[in-house]
């Protein structure tokens, strides 16, 4: 290990340090910071404290409870783009109701699931702007349209995060989820997939998927770690 690397090292162990901080704006920089840091030198984590350092324990956060399909389309994914994996719950009797779980270490999956919280409250607020439009002109907006807007928003999003990619390889090392964490969700029992409802698409949507598009391309919040709207 040359003079430069452990430099590298010393700094990125400081960061990850202040990533304990209690201020949480200050904690979450510094975390993103030792990210970029280590996929740009290919620094893995057993190089860091001397090869000293501790298991990382997985968490989830839990969101309320949904009904609307949806959800799940948009929770997929920003957990893809944040070093998650996201899963949906319900019980027996919940009356279709389920809950969407965030796994990641412990900052990555709170990240995750503001991000994701924020982008559903914008979402409905423009559910609630095109049902108004849709009122007026005497027509339904119904699932079939929720549906194909949000479609829209995730071809949206998914853009929006690969080209912020594009401008940073060291970005898009630092959010690939990591491979403890996809094993570790692959490994709860009893975990089944879940066949989404149909809905319809056609012409008469095609103005619906292109708001929804503009709308997720533009979505604020996306690869932003330090302005997360709780």
């Amino acid at each position: 290990m040359n003079e430069s690397q452990n430099k590298v090292i010393d700094k990125i162990e400081k960061l990850l340090a202040l990533a304990g901080s209690d201020n949480e704006n200050e904690a979450k920089s510094a975390m993103m910071k030792a990210r970029e840091l280590m996929a740009k030198y290919e620094i893995k984590r057993e190089q860091l404290r001397e090869g000293q350092e501790e298991e990382r324990a997985i968490v989830h956060y839990t969101s309320p409870p949904f009904r609307d399909d949806w959800c799940k389309m948009i929770a997929s994914v920003i957990a893809d783009n944040f070093r998650s994996r996201v899963i949906s719950s319900s019980r027996r009797g919940s009356g279709g109701a389920y809950r969407l779980k965030f796994f990641g270490y412990d900052e990555d999956a709170e990240i995750c699931i503001n991000i994701f919280n924020y982008a559903v409250k914008v979402i409905r607020n423009r559910f609630a702007t095109l049902r108004a439009i849709y009122a007026d002109a005497g027509r339904e907006f119904g699932r079939n349209e929720k549906m194909n807007y949000v479609e829209g928003f995730c071809y949206g999003l998914e853009r929006n995060f690969e080209d912020q990619k594009a401008q940073s390889e060291s970005f898009a090392l630092a959010l690939i989820v990591p491979p403890a964490v996809c094993e570790y969700v692959d490994n709860i029992p009893g975990l089944t997939e879940s066949a989404g409802r149909k809905y319809e698409s056609n012409k008469e949507h095609a103005l619906l998927r292109k708001t929804g598009y503009i709308d997720g391309k533009n979505f604020q919040n996306a690869g932003d770690k330090e302005r997360i709207a709780n």
